[in-house]
């Protein structure tokens, strides 16, 4: 019977009788249905099991199948199983239940399984724009597509009981890898919705962004990506609500942000059906120019002069963060996308450029991670964003406490013996005296505003004397020269990363009002500058970082001195 002459069509036509027991009992009740009025619906389609084979050569059946003829034996069975089908090229199958979608999901990675090198699969959750809610799952391979009805088998969300399992099997395992764009979104829609962790997934948008490259769907990742002659061509929507089959009329579509809940009657017409299809069969197709950063014939990537950027974006951070406080990746990466960007530059574009450039100054070791965590700073995925790095270097509010002569100098200013520096190791702030509270507080705020430009000039003609620093602070003085920060913006950076963050995280609302009457105490003792105006910027006193300042670059100096001495015995 097993012939090497005869096609797999002709082994389906002539396998009438079920060899194997059927996937599901529901299959097997319509077969013994169907068998019994229309005996010409009797196939294989509804036979084979496809878990129960095996990659044995000694099968006929495995033996005869192979990558060519897969696909094609593939659609046979879905047709024949009475499965909707939207016929374009390449089809695109939408299972009405629960039954049907585990049918055709076995048969979809019964195909992935053959293929001696597994290719990736597509895998999009398709929610509504304005609930959230995932409405279709697709899964597609390089020859068809599967859109999943999982709003409707889990009665709108409620029950994601109810979902197939072989679904779940599929989403938490991690032989198959899934791509699609925004598939980290995608994945944590789908843990809050059923649960589900998915495993193995592959975020084309993130990859792309990580290069520097914007994008905001498939279509803008296609010209970068895409192959020039494979065609994109968008779905549009009309001024009435409904799917437009002319070109360049009416609104683009993006699947990724339908509103299925408005567009009921066109929920899955042919026009956004072949759109979502078109996002996964190219998102497959640009696979493999993406991973291997092969870009398409004329275009020009945006960061082409790397070393330039990243020697402007150190000198940017170096003018806006301390060196030595540990800061998440999130907020490094916000900062550079702000005013160190140009202006004209779309948000995307400099969403992804920044976050771009904060990689590559991760990679010169311009910044360092944290030394309690020996995990690599790898950016294959967005919780790299919660990780924490620093500019290399001591922190300054460690470093006046380290050097003799600045030490003198702060606790001269507050009037505090050497000896009374261990009170600052207590955790419990009301057994501190006030002057040791305005030193911490100091230290705290300090590393924040010494290195802002300007920071040291700019001193009012009446701290322009020669007496002795505690003369010249003058309480209550306010000054309209100098730059600073925003008192707000000085808290906010104080509390959440500076030397009180730890203990603000408990006592979040204690450690605020805590540092808000500490700032007023050193503005009052002129330690600290309020500017006048609407803005009320903070800075420190410009004679005492002067005199802070001299003291470290002598330190700093001396340190290079010896180094260069011990470099050359």
């Amino acid at each position: 019977m097993w012939k090497r002459g005869i096609q797999p069509v002709q082994l389906l036509a002539r396998s009438r009788r079920p060899r194997i027991l059927s996937c599901c009992h529901q299959c097997r009740d319509q077969l013994t249905f169907r068998a019994q009025f229309e005996p010409r619906f009797l196939s294989v389609r509804n036979t084979w099991n496809w878990a129960t084979i095996k990659p044995n050569p000694n099968n006929p059946f495995f033996s005869q199948r192979t990558t060519k003829n897969t696909p094609r034996t593939a659609f046979i069975l879905l047709r024949n199983a009475d499965i909707p089908m939207l016929q374009i090229k390449p089809p695109v199958f939408i299972p009405a239940n629960s039954e049907q979608v585990q049918h055709s999901l076995n048969i979809l990675l019964f195909m992935s399984d053959f293929n001696t090198e597994p290719r990736p699969l597509a895998v999009n959750a398709l929610a509504c724009s304005s609930t959230g809610l995932i409405h279709y799952l697709q899964i597609a391979n390089d020859h068809l597509s599967l859109v999943l009805p999982t709003y409707n088998i889990t009665n709108g969300g409620r029950n994601p009981e109810l979902l197939p399992s072989l679904v779940k099997t599929f989403l938490e395992s991690s032989s198959y890898t899934k791509i699609g764009f925004g598939a980290y979104e995608d994945a944590a829609r789908i843990k809050d919705q059923y649960g589900i962790v998915c495993k193995n997934m592959v975020d084309t948008h993130w990859i792309a962004k990580v290069m520097g490259i914007g994008t905001t769907n498939v279509g803008t990742l296609h010209r970068v990506f895409g192959d020039i002659h494979d065609a994109y061509i968008p779905g549009r929507i009309n001024s009435e609500g409904n799917v437009s089959n002319v070109e360049q009329e009416g609104q683009l579509i993006d699947p990724r942000r339908w509103d299925w809940e408005s567009h009921g009657s066109v929920e899955l017409s042919r026009e956004l059906v072949r759109c979502i299809a078109q996002d996964a069969f190219a998102t497959l197709r640009m696979y493999d120019n993406i991973v291997n950063r092969k870009f398409r014939p004329g275009y020009q990537p945006p960061l082409t002069d790397i070393q330039k950027l990243s020697g402007q974006a150190l000198e940017f951070l170096l003018t806006s963060v301390p060196r030595g406080t540990l800061l998440p990746v999130r907020s490094l990466y916000h900062l550079l996308k702000g005013p160190f960007m140009d202006p004209e530059i779309s948000s995307v574009d400099r969403d992804a450029r920044a976050l771009a450039l904060v990689k590559l100054l991760i990679e010169k070791k311009e910044l360092v991670a944290d030394k309690g965590d020996m995990t690599p700073v790898t950016f294959n995925d967005p919780t790299v964003l919660g990780r924490r790095v620093a500019l290399p270097g001591v922190r300054s509010s460690e470093a006046i406490l380290a050097n003799p002569h600045s030490r003198k100098i702060a606790l001269q200013t507050f009037g505090c013996r050497p000896d009374e520096l261990r009170l600052m190791l207590d955790s419990d702030m009301s057994r501190k005296p006030d002057k040791i509270q305005d030193l911490e507080c100091f230290l705290g705020v300090y590393e924040w505003l010494e290195f802002l430009p300007g920071a040291e000039l700019d001193e009012p003609e009446q701290l322009r004397s020669q007496e002795p620093l505690d003369r010249r602070l003058q309480p209550g003085l306010s000054t309209s020269i100098g730059c600073g920060r925003k008192e707000s913006a000085l808290l906010a950076l104080f509390l959440n990363f500076g030397t009180v963050a730890e203990q603000s995280k408990d006592r979040s609302a204690e450690m605020k009002q805590w540092a808000i009457q500490r700032i007023d105490r050193l503005v009052q003792q002129g330690v600290l500058l309020r500017t006048e105006g609407p803005q009320g910027l903070i800075r420190v006193h410009p004679g005492l970082l002067r005199m802070l300042k001299r003291v470290d670059s002598k330190a700093h100096s001396q340190q290079t001195t010896e180094n260069k001495a011990f470099a050359a015995k």
